[in-house]
């Protein structure tokens, strides 16, 4: 009889067994963790009445973008759903949009609004189509609140306080969502040269010099002065300085090679964008003679082409199965940005469901990435591991091996990866720890912190500025915000208030007429143009409706990427030579060169380093003579990809420079610990690499008997899992 060991029989089940003996393992790793204790910034409790940094949209506001002060309650409290037993239907029973409006929610326990509220009556926005708008859902609300019966529970994991009002690093992050919104339109191969204009609508606005200076000014962006703390002491906390040196190059000023990158090693080195967004999968003609790298970006035979371009290389096109992804995406209308004008913006924040009224380049002819409004355009649309399943593809395709510690695969001479530690494993692992990083993200966003949005903050200081008695409790610390942005960042203020004067002058033309557009009525309430710091969104619909910390795609990016990069091997060298798979020993410190870095050039053979086009319209992309494979690490392009992704976000508008920072590190530990807990469950002998976003060298490993080791080299695992918690953030 032929009969695997372990078996069951039906007496003994020794299988069944010793599968209960390794889910209580995985239980044991999982509950032998410390749970992550977050604690918020503590702000809602001390603007109370208009809350100019909590997350509100979707509730009803008053003309000046106050919430009703009852349904802000009845939010936060529908939100802990404390009152709700288990096994109990949470009918989550908010306030929601304009009383009167199509879609709205009146909330049935209680007759009215606030007393001394005045609330918007109906939305003021009108659609080209001539349709109603509808209201808006929050999305997911309640899904931190779901358990999972693998990895870190979301209670389990956490962030550090969101940035407060009184300190120098918020102020500091509005200021660099106002300049990326200034910047949306210009390549992001001209941010070296300082003399590089900054042109909307035609008009020279400025220099990337000029925004350089700026942001420099500021002491949060400047490595030489002293910024207030978010406790409005000199004394930075540990998260706040963690924070602030990431924004620089080897401590150095603010530089275009350096302004709104990644945190993470790599991702300040090279061209903005990861060459994962714009290389395709190899084909068969363009070899090199000498090293047979094979140059894959070119879509041939293209009229007006590169003439260096490989005859037959299918450039920009990621081999998915027997069909084919497309790099290039419908780029958006440029110099056309939204919510400038109070009304709409007042709409927005009201819930007006406004989305898919973008607007794209004429004829619709695809593009490579080339300008942040190109990138906020794929992170608007993207699914939203996509980009991270595209790079995996692409790893596939160039026949990157998996990391030499896997019990089969190039390190053994018979057994080979599918099942197990291959392509479905992976594939799979992409999509897992994605349901897994959002649930825990959206108990950071709607349970702990409820972060209000750019968008938002950019009206409170539109109000600081011209009506700031309606500001409340929150007149003094708001309006100093502004005063410090004035005063420090002059030109880029300026820029704000012209770019939103020359949109509102468009939205009025009838014969260039920009819908979403308002209906003229107005609510009693309109910012003087000169004074007008709305944020210009890349969105119609602005941000989405959950706030803003920690941030979906960023914890994803974490997610994703660790699990790319623990799965892939990124050493360029094989130090255990192809035999019957012996485990690789778990004290790396002796073969340092397993944590050298692959490049381009070691692994994915390609001969140019690829920027995105001079011309954005051109079907090839040109190759740089500044930058070198061997200068850009598959390490340092999967972590330049998750900034790309994230930070793509803060291009929109709808994020800050600290969701992603700390969103991706708390994505690392939620893949770190699903890829632990599934160590138990393997019988041979077995380990993974990876290099976390801080620079640690992490391995996960296992004897094969139901164990499962991490460690961090030259380091502590309970420090390294700790490092970005609130307990440990405080100086």
């Amino acid at each position: 009889m032929f009969d695997p060991v372990p078996g069951n029989d039906g007496v003994t089940n020794t299988r069944h067994a010793i599968a209960e003996a390794r889910r209580d393992a995985a239980t044991a790793i999982a509950n032998a963790r410390t749970p992550g204790i977050t604690r918020s910034n503590a702000e809602i409790d001390l603007y109370h009445g208009v809350w100019p940094t909590n997350f509100h949209k979707g509730i009803p506001h008053d003309c000046f973008g106050r919430p009703d002060p009852v349904a802000f309650v009845e939010f936060t409290t529908a939100l802990s759903n404390a009152n709700v037993a288990a096994g109990t239907y949470a009918p989550f029973n908010v306030a929601l949009g304009p009383i009167t409006e199509d879609g709205a929610n009146k909330a049935a326990n209680r007759a009215g609004p606030a007393e001394n509220f005045e609330p918007v009556q109906r939305f003021h926005t009108v659609l080209e189509s001539g349709e109603d708008v509808n209201v808006r859902n929050w999305e997911s609300p309640l899904a931190g609140h779901v358990y999972d019966l693998e990895g870190p529970d979301a209670g389990d994991v956490g962030m550090a306080p969101a940035p407060t009002l009184i300190g120098g690093e918020l102020i500091a992050e509005m200021a660099e969502v106002y300049a990326l919104a200034i910047l949306r339109d210009t390549p992001f191969e001209r941010w070296g040269d300082r003399d590089t204009p900054v042109i909307v609508d035609g008009q020279a606005l400025g220099t990337i010099g000029t925004i350089l200076d700026d942001l420099g000014q500021l002491d949060f962006l400047d490595p030489d002065r002293i910024p207030v703390a978010g406790n409005g002491t000199a004394t930075l906390d540990a998260s706040e300085i963690r924070r602030r040196e990431a924004r620089w190059n080897d401590g150095a000023p603010l530089s275009g090679q350096s302004v709104f990158r990644g945190s993470s090693p790599g991702a300040k080195t090279g061209p903005y964008l990861s060459q994962f967004l714009l290389i395709g999968s190899g084909g068969d003609g363009g070899a090199d003679p000498v090293t047979n790298a094979k140059d894959v970006r070119y879509l041939c035979p293209v009229a007006g082409a590169n003439p260096q371009a490989p005859s037959g290389a299918p450039g920009g096109y990621i081999a998915y199965g027997a069909q084919r992804i497309d790099q290039r995406i419908s780029a958006a209308a440029a110099g056309l940005d939204h919510m400038t004008d109070w009304t709409l913006w007042l709409d927005v924040q009201n819930g007006a469901a406004v989305g898919g009224t973008d607007r794209f380049e004429q004829g619709g002819k695809p593009r490579f990435l080339n300008t942040p409004r190109d990138l906020a355009t794929y992170v608007h649309f993207d699914q939203l591991y996509q980009a991270y399943l595209n790079a995996c593809f692409l790893l596939f395709d160039y026949k990157v091996p998996f990391d030499f510690g896997l019990p089969s695969g190039k390190g053994h001479v018979t057994r080979g990866s599918f099942a197990t530690f291959g392509g479905p494993h992976i594939l799979a692992l992409l999509t897992e720890v994605s349901s897994r990083a959002l649930k825990a993200v959206r108990r950071q966003k709607f349970q702990h912190h409820l972060r209000g949005r750019p968008e938002q903050l950019a009206a409170m200081l539109t109000l600081a500025a011209n009506a700031p008695d309606k500001l409340g409790g929150a007149q003094g610390d708001t309006t100093n915000a502004l005063n410090i942005l004035l005063e420090r960042a002059p030109n880029l203020m300026g820029m704000v208030t012209a770019r939103n004067a020359r949109q509102n002058a468009e939205r009025l033309d009838p014969t260039n007429r920009i819908f979403p557009a308002g209906d003229g009525t107005g609510c009693g309430f309109e910012p003087e143009a000169s004074r007008n710091y709305l944020l210009p969104m890349a969105f119609p619909e602005g941000s989405p409706m959950h706030a803003a910390y920690g941030a979906g795609h960023a914890t994803v990016a974490g997610a994703c990427v660790t699990i790319l990069k623990a799965f892939f091997e990124l050493s360029p060298n094989e130090v255990r030579t192809p035999g019957l798979g012996q485990p690789l020993p778990v004290d790396l410190t002796a073969q340092p060169q397993w944590w050298k870095m692959a490049t381009f050039a070691d692994r994915m053979r390609l001969r140019n380093v690829y920027v995105p086009p001079a011309d954005p319209w051109s079907m090839a992309l040109e190759s740089s003579g500044e930058w070198r494979p061997a200068q850009l690490t598959i390490e340092g392009e999967l972590n330049k990809l998750a900034a790309n992704i994230s930070i793509g976000r803060n291009m929109a508008g709808v994020h800050f420079y600290t969701d992603y920072f700390d969103s991706l590190r708390m994505g690392e530990r939620i893949a770190v610990g699903i890829l632990q807990e599934q160590m138990t469950n393997y019988n041979d002998p077995c380990s993974m690499r990876l290099p976390s976003f801080d620079g640690d060298r992490i391995v996960i490993s296992t004897r094969g008997t139901g164990d499962a080791q991490l460690d961090v080299l030259d380091g502590n695992a309970d420090e390294w899992w700790s490092r970005h918690l609130p307990g440990n953030a405080l100086a």
